[in-house]
């Protein structure tokens, strides 16, 4: 187990070694779209909480924030699978069979950092809505829920840029799966209530995992901090972390088996 947790230890200090010689892809890119919409959707569609199913709820920002913050993880996550992938085209990997190290930790190190990498930028845009109007019922413990569902939404999203790392061994394919984010948001609670969307896409939407994550970052802003759709939320990020662990480490077993 000490092992385990040195070898995650190294590799999370070698990704941040990484993010700090090239800041943009691991910090900057994932909170731009963010802000971007926080900004852009709060200045053209304020109005739209006069339409029927916004009824009792707070301005349009503060609806907005808490999920617009979910985008730093939707469009932002698996920034470590790129290192992951050319690890493995080197060898890395390989060599690494020969050692008494876990491999475990590459995968549990990257994880931790890609949860890490994800803090500022959900503070930066929790900060720009709160400067553009936003409300914050629960001060600092309902932005730190906010955040941490942030953080756990990436470490559960960045399973599949893992498992496609692996399949691939091409450091580019997994940015490619970025864009992918943006359906997951836009089918989910994140810019509008369910109440008006079309009736195609309410079934979508609550399907949608993401649903779950931004009703609880809302409420964690706005209502109740410790609610029922805080621990649904944790439950179906729980639930999502582990497919994407399992579908990482069996690509990662069938690809050692295969070299």
């Amino acid at each position: 187990m000490r092992s385990l947790l040195s070898a995650s230890k190294l590799v999370f200090a070698r990704q941040g070694r990484e993010a700090r010689r090239d800041p943009g892809p691991f910090y900057l890119l994932p909170m731009l779209p963010a802000l971007l919409m926080t900004v852009v959707f709060t200045a053209l569609f304020d109005r739209i909480t006069t339409v029927e199913g916004f009824h009792g709820r707070a301005g349009y920002v503060s609806f907005l924030v808490p999920g617009a913050v979910v985008l730093v993880a939707l469009l932002g996550a698996g920034a470590t699978s790129a290192g992951l992938a050319a690890d493995l085209r080197g060898g890395f990997f390989d060599r690494l069979r020969l050692l008494p190290a876990h491999l475990a930790g590459q995968l549990i190190g990257r994880m931790a950092f890609e949860a890490v990498r994800l803090v500022p930028g959900a503070l930066i845009v929790v900060a720009v809505g709160l400067a553009l109007g936003a409300d914050a019922r629960n001060g600092a413990a309902g932005i730190a829920v906010v955040v941490a569902l942030v953080a756990m939404l990436g470490v559960a999203y960045a399973g599949v840029f893992f498992a496609v790392a692996i399949g691939t061994r091409d450091p580019q394919t997994p940015f490619t799966l970025q864009p992918l984010g943006l359906p997951l948001a836009f089918l989910s609670s994140a810019l509008v209530p369910l109440a008006v969307m079309p009736g195609w896409a309410r079934p979508i939407a609550r399907a949608n995992p993401v649903t779950a994550v931004v009703d609880a970052s809302r409420e964690a802003m706005l209502g109740r901090l410790w609610s029922a759709d805080l621990g649904l939320a944790a439950v179906v990020l729980f639930g999502w972390t582990v497919v994407g662990m399992i579908l990482t480490a069996l690509s990662l077993r069938r690809h050692l088996t295969r070299s």
